[in-house]
């Protein structure tokens, strides 16, 4: 075939020399014939056409690429120039259809059939016509038959040329189209193929055979033994059983190269023509059989295992247990990112895709990606089922037929793991709190702890009794509710129970935020209020077994007066210093003149509430901190002043609770009363108006949340306490100097 090839070049290159002799022999012979006949002509023209034929002639060769189509354009070129010199002599030469015959010889000599074909089909129409407009072809004087019947010479002289040279000129051109599809198919094909001859060297080799032999060109194993391609001693063992049999030679190699296990697949078969020529074809199945081995593996391990190519789709093949994990069917061809999308957030998909793009780069350090995975916790939600799981998702780099990398994605069920690791941080985190509780308790004096577990008591029958009661509209029901869970939050708040009180104080967040809700509070909402308030009522149980394990250890049975003066004036000192701590306030609470029988005979829990609520108020809002107070010319040290005394007709009690602080804000109570539309504006300088404000519910000036106020329910739950037992209540400030609450209350029957 390489013979053939580098026949028709020789062809090519005749021809082409020939045309442009051609062009040269004509313009001598027609400046020869035309000087010897005395002819008159303009040799100025006809120097321009041969000069002109000349330059075109050898542009074309020097330009073409195909070829093939110099079969038609060299011709046509020498056909103008020769007609058009006849023109110019007067048709004086008689051999015109002798050179147009060698014109077609010409083309016959390119090998390109067809064009041959066109080229003598024009010619001899450009001839017939002009032998019928007259012209004499076969020089001047000849006739009009003799024209013709020279004509129909040459044209048959034209077509036995044509038929002698057609099958040469097929069979190379198939020759050649087939020469370079079998070297395009050793290009571009994968397989390891190559055509030895009887002394099995390389003729032919394909790129993927070469490079096996570190050999980047096919072209340059031309000549080499074939044996020689195949690295290592078991490769070249193989090889060299293989050219034993070159003729029907089938097996399965494995083998390993680089450190890799390969499988290939060779064949050999001996080429027609007795010529000891054979083509090798090796097949790579190092893919197939991998991925057998990973089927049967994946297939019987209890994890998801999968691959993931660069745009997230899971491929075939997949673990049967994958399915089985995320409650899902068919996954080949859907994106991974999709099926996890319920899982995770908007942000966290992109953090999750770009955190791919970096694994798929393969640049960055293994231990770091680990560290980084965003999916080593996954907790996936299926939507369609319902199913919750937990997941830890594992991610390595798979490089694949033709070089593609994919994503070896393995998943692993480790829901029960986290449920004990969650459930044995419940428990320790139960057991600290319960720990601390005990510390807490311990700290607590054994009366004082009785009353608060008393008042607890009768606020959650309170709050019991109000949940039943369907006359109230829920945001009635939650308003009074809150009230009494306030109290009880404070309560534990002022003794130190912090545990317990923070629980209190997110049911109170609960409560105030059903409260604020627009229209009807839904029935689910109400019934989920319900079960959490039972919840931290559960645990006055707790509460009392470890108080009297506590006095039991310490031979105590409690006793003493709760409702004594002395209990009362502790629980408020403590709340006065606990708030005093937690504001970075200086304040002391004194209590002068309190008249045990006066508070005996009182409703004691409505005055122990109303006077702990009005204590935090006033050092909240009221007792500035020390350096104001120091500015304003005050002692650092602010002071609460407490007195409880009979009323001279022996039927009330008088309370009157004083500080020293910066007295009450009109300015800023009318702004947030006018902002709440709980006054008009021509209210605004009512100062009556704006004292009964400070006690609506949800009413407050301070402009932050904190554990002891700010979500203005302290004051509506003093007033509607005193109203409870049919009391009054005043309020008297003077900006910079105080606030004085005046509080009357009826005495008790005594029983």
């Amino acid at each position: 075939m390489a013979e053939k090839k580098k026949k028709r070049e020789r062809y090519i290159t005749n021809a082409n020399t020939l045309s442009v002799l051609l062009i040269l022999f004509l313009s001598g012979e027609f400046v020869f014939e035309t000087w010897m006949a005395g002819t008159k002509v303009d040799y100025s023209v006809a120097g321009l056409i041969m000069l002109l034929a000349f330059i075109i002639i050898v542009s074309i060769i020097r330009t073409a690429q195909n070829f093939h189509k110099l079969a038609s354009n060299i011709p046509a070129v020498l056909f103008l120039f020769y007609t058009a010199l006849m023109m110019i002599s007067g048709w004086q030469s008689p051999y015109y259809l002798l050179v147009c015959l060698a014109f077609c010889g010409i083309s016959c000599i390119y090998y390109s059939f067809y064009r041959t074909i066109i080229y003598i089909v024009l010619q001899n129409i450009a001839i017939v016509f002009l032998i019928i407009r007259g012209v004499p072809v076969t020089g001047a004087g000849a006739t009009l038959i003799i024209s013709a019947a020279s004509w129909v010479v040459c044209l048959l002289a034209s077509i036995i040329m044509l038929v002698l040279t057609r099958s040469a000129t097929i069979t190379l051109s198939k020759a050649i189209e087939h020469q370079t599809s079998f070297h395009n198919l050793l290009a571009t094909t994968e397989n390891y193929v190559a055509m030895v001859d009887e002394n099995n060297k390389v003729v032919y080799a394909s790129k993927t055979l070469s490079q096996l032999g570190s050999v980047d060109e096919p072209d340059n194993v031309q000549g080499w033994p074939l044996i020689d391609l195949f690295p290592g001693k078991r490769l070249k063992a193989f090889a060299g059983q293989m050219l034993k049999s070159k003729d029907g030679y089938a097996e399965d190699w494995e083998f390993s190269l680089n450190g890799q296990k390969r499988y290939f697949k060779a064949s050999s078969h001996g080429l027609p023509g007795n010529t000891g020529s054979s083509l090798v074809n090796l097949y790579d199945m190092t893919y197939l059989a991998e991925r057998d081995e990973i089927a049967a593996m994946k297939d019987s391990m209890k994890i998801g295992l999968f691959y993931m190519d660069q745009n997230f789709v899971i491929q075939d093949h997949y673990s049967r247990y994958l399915e089985e994990l995320l409650s899902e069917e068919n996954l080949f061809g859907k994106l991974f990112t999709d099926v996890i999308a319920n899982s995770v957030t908007p942000n966290e998909m992109v953090s999750i895709k770009d955190y791919f793009g970096m694994v798929l780069e393969r640049t960055y350090d293994q231990e770091m990606l680990d560290d980084i995975n965003p999916l080593n916790e996954l907790h996936y939600v299926n939507v369609r089922t319902g199913d919750r799981k937990v997941f830890q998702c594992a991610f390595a780099t798979v490089e694949r037929g033709h070089g593609e990398v994919f994503l070896l994605v393995t998943v692993y069920d480790i829901t029960a793991r986290v449920e004990l690791q969650q459930k044995l941080a419940e428990e320790e985190a139960k057991r600290q709190e319960e720990m601390q509780s005990v510390f807490e308790l311990i700290q607590v004096e054994p009366a004082v702890f009785g009353d608060f577990i008393e008042d607890m008591e009768v606020e959650f029958g309170n709050i019991d009794k109000i949940l039943k009661n369907d006359t109230l509209s829920a945001h009635d029901a939650l308003v009074k509710v809150y009230q009494s869970v306030h109290a009880i939050k404070s309560n534990a708040v002022i003794l130190g129970l912090n545990v317990f009180g923070n629980k209190v104080h997110q049911l109170e967040s609960k409560i105030k935020k059903l409260r604020e809700q627009e229209g009807e509070v839904p029935f689910v909402e109400m019934l989920n209020l319900t079960v959490d308030i039972e919840k931290i009522s559960s645990e006055r149980e707790s509460f009392k077994e470890i108080i009297g394990k506590l006095q039991s250890y310490a031979g105590s049975g409690g006793g003493g007066e709760r409702q004594s003066v002395k209990v009362l004036v502790e629980s408020l000192a403590k709340t006065t210093a606990r708030v005093a701590q937690d504001m970075e306030k200086q304040i002391k609470f004194v209590a002068p003149e309190v008249e045990s029988e006066a508070l005996d005979n009182s409703p004691r829990r409505v005055v122990k509430d109303i006077l702990m609520q009005l204590i935090r108020n006033s050092a909240v809002h009221g007792i500035e901190k020390p350096d104001e107070r120091k500015k304003r010319g005050k002692n650092e040290t602010g002071i609460v002043k407490l007195s409880i005394k009979k009323s001279e007709d022996h039927k009330h009690v008088h309370i009157k609770l004083t500080d020293d602080g910066n007295g009450l804000d009109y300015k800023k109570i009318a702004q947030k009363a006018l902002q709440k539309k709980l006054i008009k504006k021509e209210d605004v300088e009512n100062k009556d108006m704006l004292l009964k404000a400070i006690f609506l519910p949800g009413f407050s000036t301070a402009e932050t949340e904190t554990v002891h106020g700010g979500r203005g329910i302290g004051l509506n739950l003093v007033r509607d306490r005193i109203k409870e037992v049919n009391g009054t209540i005043k309020v008297k400030s003077e900006t910079g100097k105080g606030t004085v609450f005046f509080i009357s209350l009826p005495l008790q029957k005594q029983k």
